[in-house]
């Protein structure tokens, strides 16, 4: 059976919720969260007096044969044999961008199907289980919980007894707080000795003792079912003051609001995932052979990376997490290569992205001319966690940098611009203000609301002159790809100040200033000619003058799909023939210093090419990448290119741009 992914979802609700399987076989060893912890979690099903399971793996219980495994844009397929008959799996997790109020309903199901070879036995039953440990991150706590009699089902939940909200916002981390509910025909919250039961003679029964571990347990007896699971956060993100509950809960809805949501349009929310993935399937065979999987893998992560909120004045904020690379939330460089997904299938989703930074820039605090980087730690909006200050005096406190910085306890936001709470050489100005730039007006394009970038257009003013003035020759300062050093002079980075420009030129025509979008657009050509002046003829490099050297220039995309062309389809041939020349087993590295790369900007740059076959030669490799990788991990994104080990940044949204491929043979179209 092949492998297809190094980690397969099974429950996806969002960063805090996110559940794994890391075996080829799902009853091959322990779940995990995206963290990686271990969160045991058992499927079992009784028949013929036996006990099998198919999920996890537990003594007294049989391992079912698994001979199928496949996925789709929200689900994952199982398929296991057993003593006369078979069980089909499948993890849902609705999570469709173009749906919010499916999006943000905390709610999974796992569906089920027996088939047998003659009559069902007396005593089939299908059940799952999970673990106390789904309650805390990694030091036991004590759990308590209970079962809630609902309309035609039951709706078992177990949460930390110290349930501290909001308590942990390290970045690798699983929360410490939140109730976890499992729903069934039946369910139960008791320990082992109730569990061992089952295993051995097919009984539910409620029974509970001291010191041992609890369990949910829920248990169907039809040939056919599911399961709901599902996640109450209780609260969901704090924003500059106010503590807001996920965008589901709104109106004053609860999980069980969710749950019989769920359960009352089952057949609806599966119709509507199956049309989603019908199209999208249709769309990337479209593309080229095996990028529909690429998607596959990508989409549950990206969305699922995100919380969906919604402020006090009715404002969307869809939030972002770091994760494994400081747990920072709302980062304008991590939002910029996910847009892609969103601007084909939600468009108003970018917008919901950028808000926070554009609300932390007007703040006193941020007191620089470019736009910030992040705005807090997740789940905490406070001001930018990255590139604080180091200063041992009364007002600093010894507050470091990001790889120390702040979390929950201080408050940035509130800080006088008096207060110079950053420091510059931490800061990414080239970087964000190009990300804020494009992301705005491709955003527009896509059919986006004008507002949002009308109240904010004094910033994109700002932003835009930032980079005509340090863009062509960017100083020694960090980007998104700073992994290997800093350097001056970053030709990639001034082909995002050159589609910065362009796109400030856009926003302008969307708004209606039409003077304003003839400068800029004068003045991207006028950038482009001296950068193609600095750069010259053939491979562009790493940095002005670094003979030799190349990386990848997926800044590119948007000057293609703006429609300018600036640099040139030529130069885009001739850059991607050479990055295919590069490829390595799992991908062609990012630049000539390091053997790893990033399999977002690959797809990127395989947008760049007209030619399908050449595009096709950039991507494949990440398919090789996702079936041999030695990190059973959610799908990574910076990786060595030779050997697939993940060297950081796995189940982060920045596989959206794993769409930018579809994004281009759909095109930018403004309704």
């Amino acid at each position: 059976m092949k492998r297809l992914l190094p980690a397969y979802p099974l429950w996806v609700i969002d960063p805090n919720f996110s559940v794994w399987s890391p075996c080829d076989e799902l009853n091959g060893g322990d779940a995990i969260f995206w963290t990686g912890l271990s969160r045991r979690t058992y499927g079992f099903v009784r028949a013929n007096d036996k006990t099998y399971c198919f999920l996890g793996r537990r003594d007294g219980a049989c391992p079912m044969r698994q001979t199928d495994v496949s996925v789709t844009a929200f689900g994952t397929q199982y398929t296991f044999a057993g003593e006369g008959f078979t069980l089909k799996v499948e993890f849902v997790s609705p999570l469709p961008p173009d749906d919010l109020d499916l999006l943000s309903c905390p709610v999974c199901y796992t569906e089920y199907e027996a088939e047998f070879e003659g009559e069902m036995p007396e005593d089939f039953s299908v059940a799952l289980a999970l673990d106390e440990e789904y309650c805390y991150n990694n030091e036991p706590a004590r759990v308590v919980g209970g079962v809630l009699p609902l309309k035609g089902y039951e709706a078992a939940f177990m949460t930390r007894m110290r349930n501290l909200v909001m308590s942990n916002a390290d970045d690798i981390a699983a929360p410490d707080w939140g109730d976890v509910y499992l729903a069934g025909e039946e369910s139960f919250f008791i320990t082992d000795a109730a569990l061992n039961i089952y295993l051995s003679t097919g009984k539910a029964e409620y029974v509970r003792k001291e010191r041992e571990r609890n369990y949910l347990f829920a248990i169907s007896r039809a040939r056919k079912g599911y399961f709901m699971t599902a996640f109450d956060d209780k609260v969901s993100i704090f924003y500059f003051g106010e503590w807001l509950k996920g965008y589901y809960f709104r109106t004053g809805k609860t999980v069980i609001s969710a749950m019989d949501d769920a359960r009352a349009e089952h057949e609806r929310v599966l119709a509507a995932l199956a049309r989603f993935d019908g199209q999208l399937r249709a769309d990337c065979d479209a593309v080229g052979e095996g990028y529909y999987l690429l998607a596959c893998a990508s989409l549950r992560q990206c969305v699922g990376a995100h919380k969906l909120v919604q402020n006090a004045e009715g404002e969307l904020l869809f939030l972002s997490k770091e994760c494994d690379s400081n747990g920072c939330i709302g980062t304008a460089d991590v939002s910029y290569p996910s847009i892609p997904l969103f601007l084909i299938y939600n468009p108003k989703l970018v917008n919901a992205m950028m808000t926070g930074i554009y609300d932390f820039a007007r703040m006193p605090v941020w007191t620089f001319d470019f736009a910030p980087h992040d705005i807090g730690t997740y789940p905490w909006c406070m001001g930018q966690a990255y590139g604080v200050r180091n200063a041992d005096d009364k007002y600093s406190c010894n507050q470091t940098m990001f790889w120390d910085y702040p979390r929950t306890h201080t408050m940035l936001y509130l800080r006088p611009a008096a207060s110079e709470v950053y420091d510059f050489k931490y800061q990414m100005p080239v970087e964000e203000c190009g990300n804020m730039l494009i992301m705005t007006a491709a955003a527009l394009l896509a059919g986006a609301d004008t507002q949002q970038a009308k109240r904010n257009f004094p910033l994109l003013k700002q932003w835009v002159k930032y980079l005509e003035k340090y863009g062509l020759k960017p100083s020694d300062q960090l980007c998104t790809d700073d992994f290997a050093g800093h350097l001056a002079d970053n030709a990639n980075l001034a082909i995002k100040a050159l589609v910065g420009l362009e796109a400030f030129s856009l926003i302008c025509e969307v708004l209606k200033k039409g003077e304003l979008a003839a400068r800029y657009r004068k003045k991207a050509e006028q950038f482009a000619a001296d950068f193609k002046n600095i750069v010259g003829e053939g491979i562009m490099p790493l940095a002005y003058g670094a003979e030799g050297s190349y990386s990848l220039k997926y800044n590119l995309l948007f000057d293609k799909l703006f429609g300018f062309g600036l640099i040139g389809q030529d130069v885009c041939e001739r850059e991607t023939a050479y990055y295919i020349e590069k490829n390595e087993r799992y991908g062609v590295p990012l630049d000539t210093r390091k053997d790893y790369t990033k399999s977002d900007w690959i797809v990127w740059c395989a947008a760049l090419t007209d030619d399908r076959q050449k595009a096709r030669a950039l991507y494949a490799p990440l398919l090789t990448y996702l079936a041999e990788s030695p990190s059973r991990k959610p799908f990574g994104d910076w990786y060595d290119a030779k050997t697939g080990l993940i060297e950081h940044f796995f189940n982060r949204t920045v596989q959206g741009g794993i769409f930018a491929l579809l994004l281009k043979e759909k095109g930018l179209k403004r309704d």
